[in-house]
């Protein structure tokens, strides 16, 4: 059965921090730095809401969660000894 043919609920998960982290450095990587005109750099924003609206308009859910790291250490801590955490 597709998700088309029965009604159920559908959730996003979204892991923000490897979103966001992926989104600045996918942009950043081409040399070129988004900016506003103030000069603050906007490549992880800008690129976090075009993955996300992405994944909205293609899976159609009906419910959505966005997790992000509290900061300190995180499961990620030790999946890669240099990672440092946002604060």
């Amino acid at each position: 059965m597709t998700f088309e043919q029965n009604n159920q609920e559908k959730i996003l998960l979204v892991d923000g921090m490897a979103l966001m982290f992926r989104a600045y450095y996918a942009s950043a990587a081409t040399g070129y730095i988004r900016r506003t005109k103030a000069g603050i750099p906007t490549n992880a924003v800008y690129g976090f809401m075009r993955y996300f609206w992405d994944a909205v308009q293609k899976f159609n859910p009906t419910h959505i969660a966005c997790c992000w790291d509290l900061g300190g250490k995180t499961f990620r801590s030790g999946q890669f000894r240099d990672y440092v955490p946002s604060n």
